[in-house]
């Protein structure tokens, strides 16, 4: 991992540019690959919780037809098998 420091100049820059132009394109690059790591973390969090909000209703969805079904004394909706524990 490159350490980006914004006030570290190499020795004697206004001489020799091209070593400060280095530096920059260094710093440059470490930034972009932090900000395309944030970015996959952000896309993977964001999966995990459509994930777990499909779960959400699905459970929601299946307790409103057992309450339906214990109280009104109606069928219970047939909403498929119930998913298995991925932990397990």
């Amino acid at each position: 991992m490159t350490i980006i420091r914004p006030h570290d100049k190499p020795a004697l820059w206004w001489l020799f540019p091209w070593s400060y132009a280095i530096t920059l394109h260094t710093a440059a690059n470490a930034l972009r690959s932090l900000c395309d790591r944030q970015e996959r973390a952000l896309e993977m969090q964001s999966h995990v919780i459509s994930d777990q909000s499909e779960e959400i209703s699905f459970l929601r969805q299946r307790v409103d037809d057992l309450n339906d079904s214990i109280i009104r004394g109606a069928s219970i909706k047939d909403a498929g098998p119930i998913p298995e524990d991925s932990e397990s």
